[in-house]
């Protein structure tokens, strides 16, 4: 008699355990390089907001699904190595480091994008470096690997110039800031966070608001192609989350309350927040279509990637982005006419 019962309770065993299984709680790990001057985990933007405002946890609270979030001061190699060792679900990566991943093999698809982001030439009082072309033979300090290097190698050929064509020095955002301060170097390429050396002397001679678009450092939330499939609609409301995020920055009169938001969270000053979007469109700055522009921007940093050395494997950037989540989500929340497309060279159609 127990053995004609044994297969019945094999199965309720079974069935027993797979419930368990499925009813384990979901989390969303979510990483980004931690671009803070203090010691509190710092991302701008939409998913800045979002982790500051906790709108995920808030979000996903109802249906016990738990958020964690992991800031990395080694930039993106650090994030794309957390991806390789499957401890991350989204990344929110600069454009260098999402394609290196990518190239590398990591299974990662971009689901929103970011662009617009200013870059600034700061440079030492006796450098007698006054604009990008004085550069020649100067020392100075870029990120390599991040999206920096990518807006810097722009910024060089708008000017006939090359990487060879100087001494470069790969330093990351604080230690270049102390070398520029200290003298060490001659000049560096960075962003925002370099303005708040200015009352100490050193000079900022030009930016990429001088600068074709493309120059501008480029961004996206990418995530790995198994948490898509396993969870669409975690995916497509986190997404929206940040879709909805956009849109309030696209609004001028919520700049100061955001800069004030990040300011605090970072310990940069506000008024450094200010002064890198004034005078921006922020219809295209803020958008976060994957639109013309940002496609050819991604294609453009593939190949410019390959010739640097930094992949060895290009690939093709339309096989890589998934623009279906954010679509969605600007058609439900109704904000297609916020963001025009805009073209590869960032003219809006």
């Amino acid at each position: 008699m127990r053995k004609r019962f044994r297969p019945l309770l094999g199965l309720v065993l079974a069935a027993l355990l797979g419930q368990a299984h499925a009813a384990e709680p979901v989390t969303i790990r979510i990483g980004s390089p931690d671009q803070g001057a203090g010691t509190t985990p710092f991302i701008a933007g939409p998913v800045g907001i979002a982790h500051i405002q906790q709108q995920l946890e808030k979000e996903f609270a109802a249906d016990g699904v738990k958020v964690e979030w992991h800031f990395f001061k080694g930039a993106g190699p650090a994030v794309n190595e957390a991806l390789a060792n499957q401890q991350l679900d989204f990344a929110w990566l600069g454009d260098l480091a999402a394609i290196i991943g990518r190239s590398s093999g990591l299974p990662t698809r971009l689901l929103l994008g970011a662009r617009g982001n200013n870059m600034y030439l700061a440079t030492s009082a006796n450098s007698n470096v006054h604009s990008l072309a004085d550069l020649k033979g100067k020392r100075v300090a870029v990120y390599r690997g991040t999206a920096d290097q990518l807006s810097f190698g722009r910024a060089l050929q708008s000017q006939g110039l090359k990487e060879h064509d100087l001494q470069i020095i790969s330093l990351d955002w604080s230690a270049a800031r102390a070398a520029l301060a200290s003298g060490q170097i001659d000049a560096t390429w960075s962003g925002m966070g370099i303005l708040a050396l200015g009352p100490k002397g050193i000079q900022f001679p030009m930016s990429t608001k001088q600068l074709p678009p493309l120059a501008t450092t480029q961004a996206g939330l990418v995530a790995t192609q198994a948490f898509i499939d396993q969870h669409p609609d975690l995916t497509q409301r986190l997404v929206t989350v940040l879709v909805k995020n956009a849109a309030w920055l696209t609004d001028t009169q919520n700049q100061p309350a955001y800069n004030q938001q990040m300011a605090e969270q970072s310990a940069i000053p506000a008024a450094l927040f200010e002064q890198e979007a004034k005078g921006d469109n922020l219809a295209f700055r803020e958008s976060p279509r994957i639109d013309p522009f940002l496609r050819a921007s991604l294609q453009d940093s593939v190949d410019q990637a390959k010739a640097l050395g930094l992949v060895r494997r290009p690939f093709n950037a339309a096989d890589w982005v998934e623009p279906r989540f954010v679509d969605a989500a600007i058609e439900q929340l109704k904000l297609g006419s916020l963001w025009p497309a805009f073209d590869a060279n960032g003219k809006a159609l």
